[in-house]
């Protein structure tokens, strides 16, 4: 009986540490990334937001201090180095998104549009509609992502 228990107990803790966020995907990323910076590699830090998805300080504590690996999340820095990396930068975001993932806009999905919303007006406030330049690129880059995927689909039909 003990035994079953402590299986039941590891079973939900590694369930609840490995959240799958289906809708999370590289288009997403991409599009996340293409609305908030352009996605430029050449952005470091301006005005407290850092990388090529624009992350804050309070972002990144949210999101529970990711970091490169090997490296130490209290260490000066440690911040600015991975939302200045895109690959440390989607951890962060995954890692928030895991934390806060709902949705926001009441469509019954919770999908990249949810995503771009907490990401944007944060957890707390994410039901607040995007403000209008980053919602005119999101849309258009998801539109264009589904243009090229039918486009691909029929070539390769």
């Amino acid at each position: 009986m003990l035994l079953r228990k402590l299986f039941l107990l590891i079973g939900f803790a590694s369930a609840i540490h490995g959240i799958y966020l289906s809708n999370l995907n590289s288009t997403c990323f991409r599009c996340l990334c293409e609305s908030s910076t352009g996605c430029s590699n050449r952005l470091r830090c301006d005005q407290g937001y850092c990388g090529p998805f624009s992350i804050s300080r309070a972002y990144w504590i949210d999101a529970g201090k990711v970091v490169k690996a090997q490296d130490d999340p209290n260490r000066w820095g440690s911040y600015e180095e991975c939302a200045n990396n895109y690959d440390c930068a989607t951890d962060i975001i995954t890692q928030y998104m895991e934390k806060y993932g709902k949705d926001c806009n009441n469509d019954g999905l919770v999908d990249c549009v949810d995503y771009a919303m907490l990401h944007i007006n944060g957890g707390p406030t994410c039901h607040l509609p995007l403000n209008l330049d980053f919602s005119r690129k999101f849309s258009s880059c998801l539109l264009q992502s589904r243009r090229l995927r039918v486009t691909n689909g029929a070539r390769s039909g």
